[in-house]
């Protein structure tokens, strides 16, 4: 069993010798590997693809015609029509139409903006839970060799007559404890690897090891500015502004569609000359030029159309004023939670330094003549407890400001 849990050990201490992954190195792999942004982005492309189809004028019509009973005219019989027309919008249309795709170009970018920063934090915080699992685990193992010592003292303490064997069995029971605790933190650490695998599109069972160490966060001081600059730049609040870009490029276009169209054409017709008689020009071909006019008389559905994307532009209004409005909330919520951390941070220090000196004089006390060992299990079990917390701590914190970076454009 001791061999077991001295392996175990080895392994947790091991894996800190192994070559970390910084956090930041995770995420520059987002942009290039992960699967739900490469789809974003081909669909940005693709809407752009769709701009540069729309042609500066409608394509020209041309058509055949022939006479299965021929009109008989006095210069002969027609056998054959062939006509061209060539449609001419009202003058930017096709401008206002451009405008229109460029601008939903411009939100499906938005949209790819929006997604790379929320991938961004949810591999911050699959990180951080992966990090406190993984100190965990060396911090429960680090006391697993104090209570191995001190296992060996209690039996040569009872060796001696100066202890009792109860002694043995207590320190026993607090290693099988701990051993248990590390059994459960290597399950643990399996979500978290797993969805950082997921979103940078590699084998869900590579390992990741963590960084060597956190020290406790720091979070911008000037709460205002910051959400000054997270209204101005979050790439989710631009994309609302771009969508009532939309609605107001559609706003135009729908007012150019309601004018006239115009087109010229040309009809050529063939004639067969006559048979019966000669007259001047016999057979001669007709040519006729011809201009045709498009006027959209009923103009509700324009109208119609002008009061959908205005009540739009007013909806975006709302949703944009709603989305900053919890944003400001979370923010506030990850200021109070950095808070509570720094409070706790100082309170475990105080507590840690003032157990592990009780420890040692517990220590000395127990070496000498085999006292106050009940004591000395509880503090050392109080030590691990408050080397837990102070981690916690250090994760709430980097967690609070993984919550604020969240809504900063800028990493």
């Amino acid at each position: 069993m001791k061999q077991k849990i001295k392996l175990l050990f080895l392994i947790i201490v091991g894996c800190s010798q192994l070559p970390a992954q910084p956090l930041p190195e995770l995420i520059q792999q987002i942009a290039d590997n992960n699967l739900s942004l490469k789809v974003q982005e081909k669909e940005y492309y693709a809407t752009l693809e769709g701009a540069a189809q729309i042609n500066p004028r409608p394509d020209p019509e041309l058509g055949v015609g022939i006479f299965p009973l021929p009109v008989e005219t006095r210069l002969g019989g027609q056998a054959l029509r062939v006509s061209a027309m060539q449609r001419f919008p009202w003058f930017g249309t096709i401008d206002s139409q451009k405008e229109v795709a460029l601008a939903k170009a411009a939100v499906v970018q938005g949209q790819l903006s929006v997604r790379e920063l929320e991938l961004k934090y949810q591999v911050e915080q699959a990180y951080l839970r992966l990090y406190k699992t993984q100190k965990s685990s060396v911090i429960i193992g680090r006391n697993l060799v104090f209570l191995e010592a001190l296992e060996r003292l209690a039996l040569a303490k009872v060796e001696s007559g100066t202890a009792i064997a109860a002694d043995v069995l207590r320190v026993q029971l607090q290693i099988e404890t701990l051993r248990q605790e590390l059994a459960i933190l290597e399950t643990q650490e399996r979500p978290p690897t797993i969805q950082i695998n997921q979103i940078l599109n590699r084998s869900l069972d590579q390992t990741i090891e963590v960084m060597d160490s956190l020290t406790f966060a720091t979070l911008p001081i000037d709460k205002i500015g910051l959400l000054e600059q997270i209204a101005a730049d979050h790439p989710l609040l631009k994309m609302y502004d771009l969508q009532q870009e939309v609605a107001t490029a559609r706003i135009d276009a729908n007012g150019i569609a309601d004018k006239p169209t115009f087109g010229v054409g040309v009809d050529y017709i063939m004639v067969n000359k006559r048979d019966d008689a000669m007259p001047a020009r016999n057979g001669r071909d007709i040519v006729q030029l011809k201009a045709v006019v498009r006027l959209p008389l009923y103009k509700g559905k324009y109208e119609s159309k002008e009061k959908e994307e205005l009540l739009k532009i007013e909806a975006l209004d709302f949703q944009k004023a709603d989305v900053l409005a919890q944003f400001q909330a979370a923010i506030e919520t990850a200021y109070a939670r950095y808070d509570a951390a720094v409070l706790q941070m100082d309170l475990y220090q105080k507590q840690i330094a003032l157990t592990q000196a009780t420890i040692r004089i517990l220590e000395t006390d127990y070496s000498a003549n085999g006292k106050n060992f009940d004591e000395l299990l509880r503090l050392q079990k109080e030590l691990i407890e408050y080397d837990l917390k102070i981690l916690h701590a250090i994760v709430e914190s980097h967690l609070a400001k993984s919550e604020i970076d969240r809504y900063l454009s800028i990493r």
